[in-house]
């Protein structure tokens, strides 16, 4: 076994439980080395497929937004905010969003003057974005990777945390785009510090002090579990120039609000959520989520 990031070996057991998913038991691993933590064994085809159905997406959402800086809940920054990195590259070539889901962001980037098309992984789910959408232009990721097409800008949001191998994916995505072009990329850094990670460590960690079996039951859709270190050392691996980079905190993955958390152990992990957002303002180093442009 082997680091997803460095290759090294030197991995013990993380802090986060193992969870039961498609009949198999994932585990998840920590690198001695840069930190990273990581699940094994890695999803197989038929367990991505199980992860990801058409149904994952919910369909499309053609929503345009009357104010783009307004975070929409579940994302890491504002449309806005991304908006605004675009106009200072002044870019005005073609941006592919690898990963586009219900392609809200795609329909709002368009909207606002830019060009931008989709990958998905889903088959069915692309098939639904060409039909509902036809004014854009939508790829299965395997036909996005056999054609001659290079782009200016791939945009990643929430999707970096999902690839099984994310050197080999980083590596191909970057053949895709044209000399001089951007990676804008957005996401979580889970194991970055802030208050909120700390409160999980301690609690998943008495959990299986006090129950050896404790086995959890969701989807393990995120592959790999960064900190700001070793998320800007891949970057800077793949030969690209930081242009931006910021941290932030979301709520994710507690209640965004106090009305939709369910029980007492709602509420309070919604009060350490916003107390921990608060403690992250105050350090321009803290906190679960961040935004990337850099150029090749």
């Amino acid at each position: 076994m082997e680091c997803l990031f460095c290759k090294s070996k030197k991995v013990s057991s993380s802090f986060l439980p193992s969870t039961s998913f498609n009949n198999n038991v994932f585990d998840y691993q920590k690198c001695e080395q840069c930190k990273l933590h990581f699940i094994q064994p890695i999803p197989t085809q038929d367990d991505l497929l199980e992860m990801y159905p058409p149904s994952y997406q919910a369909g499309i959402d053609s929503t345009i937004l009357e104010n783009p800086y307004k975070k929409l809940i579940g994302l890491r920054y504002s449309y806005g905010y991304q908006f605004n990195l675009l106009k200072e590259i002044k870019f005005k070539g073609q941006m592919i969003d690898f990963g586009c889901g219900a392609a809200n962001f795609l329909i709002n980037c368009n909207h606002a003057g830019f060009n931008c098309d989709g990958v998905e992984f889903n088959p069915k789910h692309v098939d639904v974005l060409r039909e509902q959408i036809p004014t854009s232009n939508f790829h299965t990721v395997d036909a996005f990777f056999s054609s001659d097409e290079k782009y200016d800008i791939i945009r990643l949001s929430n999707v970096f945390e999902h690839f099984t191998n994310p050197k080999q994916m980083m590596d191909r995505l970057r053949q895709k785009l044209n000399v001089g072009g951007y990676f804008l990329i957005e996401g979580p850094i889970e194991m970055n510090f802030n208050l909120a990670k700390k409160y999980r460590e301690v609690y998943f960690g008495l959990r299986k002090r006090f129950n050896k079996s404790y086995i959890a039951y969701h989807t393990p859709t995120h592959i790999v579990f960064t900190n700001k270190r070793n998320q800007l050392t891949f970057f800077k691996d793949l030969n690209l120039e930081q242009k931006h980079f910021n941290i932030t905190e979301a709520e994710w993955p507690f209640p965004n609000s106090f009305a939709s958390a369910s029980g007492i152990i709602g509420k309070i992990n919604y009060t350490l959520a916003r107390i921990s957002m608060l403690v992250s303002g105050w350090n321009k180093n803290f906190g679960n989520t961040f935004i990337y442009l850099g150029k090749k």
